[in-house]
């Protein structure tokens, strides 16, 4: 008898593979769906290595530093809207004013969607994230506050 081979969804459940990453590499032709034999062994191998510090080290020395910081202030952000979203309201010019409708605006029509109240939330947490790191960042040009510090004495 001839063996069902899982789907996506459904191998995605029990993997350290998360189904986004799944699809993936659906789309970028490297597995199929349903998942062939070949494509089990290949996905095997890449969770034996999954998460793995030395091989993540690896693949972030290639980057500038630069790159790595902005790729790790983003890592959280699942979706295009919201890396789009967190760019537009850190690399915004320092003497504009950037509204939330106006971000709002510009991702219904980029993306071709309409916001849900709980996305509109979402977008409010990256920007108040994106005003957080463009403080930080504003804050390390400066270099640091000297601080003075009063000698303790015994008396």
């Amino acid at each position: 008898m001839h063996e069902q081979h899982p789907t996506i969804t459904l191998y995605a459940k029990d993997s350290p593979l998360t189904r986004k990453v799944l699809l993936l590499l659906h789309r970028k032709g490297l597995i199929r769906d349903p998942l062939r034999e070949q494509d089990l062994i290949l996905l095997h191998c890449l969770e034996q290595v999954w998460g793995n510090r030395e091989i993540l080290r690896a693949q972030l020395s290639r980057m500038s530093k630069a790159a790595r910081l902005s790729f790790l202030e983003t890592a959280t952000l699942e979706s295009k809207w919201e890396r789009y979203a967190y760019s537009r309201f850190f690399n915004r010019a320092a003497e504009s004013w950037l509204t939330l409708a106006t971000v709002i605006e510009e991702i219904e029509s980029t993306f071709l969607f309409r916001l849900t109240n709980s996305q509109i939330n979402q977008l409010r947490t990256i920007r108040t994230r994106a005003r957080m790191a463009r403080y930080r960042a504003e804050k390390q040009k400066t270099g640091p506050r000297a601080i003075a510090y009063k000698a303790q004495t015994k008396k």
